[in-house]
C-alpha cells in the first residue's frame, strides 16, 4: 500500500460554495457542525489503513463490512449516506464524483459495487453509528486497483449574502448560495491479476506570468491498471537545446487508473523575453516518460507556445545524469542532517555532563 500514502482522504475539511470536493473524514463550518465516516479497523500490519477501506477480492465475489459515521459537532446533523467513484484529484490524489456522475477512469461505475444499509442518519452531538455495507465485485471484472468513496453529506444550507459584510442597505445586490458539507473515505479494490504499468504526458501548457512568476501545467494520464506516482524533472533550455537555463525538481501524487490528470509547476522567477525549449521526463516503476521540445515565445512579456519543435533533445545518458544529480543530492542532504543530528547529540552530552560535574562539585557531602 506505499502507493497509497499520498492518497489525500485522512481528517481534511474542504467546503466550497456550490462546487464540493470530497475527503474523509471530518466536515466542519462555522455553525459548530463537525462530521466523519472511517472504517472500525485496520488491516494487520498496515495501520495507514484505518484511514480508508482496502480489499483484495475476485472477479464475483460479494462480502460485507461497515463503516463508522460520527458526530463530533455540536449541533444534531442530518446526513446523506451515498457511494461515488473514484478519481484523480488536481495535482493529483484521490477524490470522488458529485452524485449521480461517473468518473472517466476504470473506476468508472464502482459506485454501483456498494450497497450502503442506509441512505440516511440523523445524529446528536457526540453520537456515532454503524453503518453496514455490502460489497459485489462484477464476474468480468478486470485486474486492477479500483476506488470508490462512501459519502456522508450534510443536509444543504441556504444562505443569503450581500455584497457588504454588515446589513445590506436598500437597493443592494444580494445572491444566495447553498452550501454543501460532505466528507467521504475511500474503498480500495485490489483485483488480482497481471499489473500494467503505463503513464503518459499528453502535454505541457503555459497556465500563467505574472509579476509573482510563471506557471506551467503538465497533463498526464495514467494508461495502466495501478496507482502511479512520478518524479523527474522539469527543464528549459535555449532555443537550440545548447544551454540548460533552469531545472525543476517534480514529485507527482497519484494518479488514479485510466485517468488523466493535471499538475501545476510554479517558477518563481518570470522568463525575459526570448525563445525556449520546455521538456518534461519522469521516472516510474523503472520506467520513463517524456515529452521534450516544446516551443515557448516571449515577446514584450507575453509568451505562448509553439507547440513541439524539436525530438530527441536529450540521449538516455544525458538523462539519467539529471536524476544521479538527484539521487546524489538527496543522499548529500540526509548525510548532512545525520552528522549534524550526531554533533548536536555530542554536544548535549557534554553540556549535561558538564552541569552535572559541577553541580557535585558544589554540593557538599554530610
Amino acid at each position: 500500500m506505499k502507493k497509497l500514502k499520498n492518497i489525500n482522504i485522512v481528517l481534511v475539511f474542504v467546503m466550497l460554495m456550490l462546487i464540493t470536493v470530497v475527503v474523509p473524514a471530518a466536515a466542519q463550518s462555522s455553525a459548530e457542525v463537525s462530521f466523519g465516516i472511517r472504517p472500525t479497523k485496520a488491516l494487520e500490519g498496515e495501520k495507514e489503513t484505518f484511514s480508508y477501506f482496502s480489499y483484495r477480492v475476485s472477479p464475483g465475489s460479494i462480502f460485507n463490512d461497515e463503516a463508522l459515521v460520527l458526530n463530533d459537532g455540536n449541533e444534531t446533523v442530518i446526513l446523506k449516506l451515498y457511494v461515488a467513484d473514484g478519481l484523480t484529484a488536481i495535482n493529483g490524489g484521490t477524490d470522488f464524483s458529485k452524485e449521480g456522475e461517473e468518473s472517466s477512469g476504470i473506476s468508472r461505475g464502482t459506485h454501483s459495487w456498494i450497497s450502503l444499509s442506509e441512505t440516511e442518519v440523523v445524529l446528536a452531538p457526540g453520537e456515532e453509528k454503524l453503518i453496514p455495507f455490502q460489497v459485489s465485485i462484477p464476474a468480468d471484472a478486470s485486474a486492477g486497483q479500483y476506488i470508490a468513496g462512501l459519502i456522508a453529506q450534510a443536509v444543504p444550507e441556504d444562505q443569503n449574502l450581500s455584497s457588504e459584510e454588515t446589513s445590506s442597505a436598500e437597493g443592494e445586490a444580494q445572491f444566495a448560495v447553498k452550501l454543501i458539507r460532505r466528507v467521504g473515505v475511500a474503498v480500495v479494490m485490489n483485483v488480482p491479476g497481471e499489473q500494467v504499468a503505463s503513464l503518459n504526458i499528453d502535454d505541457i501548457s503555459l497556465y500563467r506570468q505574472d509579476e509573482a512568476g510563471t506557471t506551467f501545467s503538465i497533463q498526464l494520464r495514467n494508461g495502466g491498471n495501478t496507482f502511479m506516482q512520478s518524479k523527474g524533472f522539469f527543464i528549459v533550455t535555449d532555443r537550440n537545446a545548447e544551454r540548460i537555463i533552469t531545472t525543476i525538481p517534480l514529485n507527482f501524487d497519484t494518479i488514479l487508473p485510466g485517468d488523466k490528470a493535471t499538475f501545476y509547476v510554479p517558477q518563481a522567477a518570470r522568463f525575459a523575453d526570448g525563445k525556449y525549449l520546455l521538456s518534461v521526463v519522469l521516472d516510474y516503476e523503472g520506467q520513463r516518460a517524456i515529452l521534450e521540445g516544446i516551443g515557448m515565445n516571449i515577446k514584450n512579456g507575453q509568451p505562448e507556445l509553439e507547440g513541439q519543435m524539436l525530438n530527441n533533445l536529450f540521449a538516455p545518458e544525458e538523462i539519467e545524469v539529471f536524476f544521479e544529480k538527484e539521487e546524489k543530492s538527496e543522499g548529500f542532504l540526509w548525510t548532512t542532517i545525520a552528522i549534524l543530528s550526531f554533533i548536536l547529540a555530542l554536544f548535549v552530552g557534554w553540556f549535561v555532563y558538564r552541569s552535572g560535574g559541577k553541580k557535585e562539585e558544589a554540593d557538599p557531602i554530610f
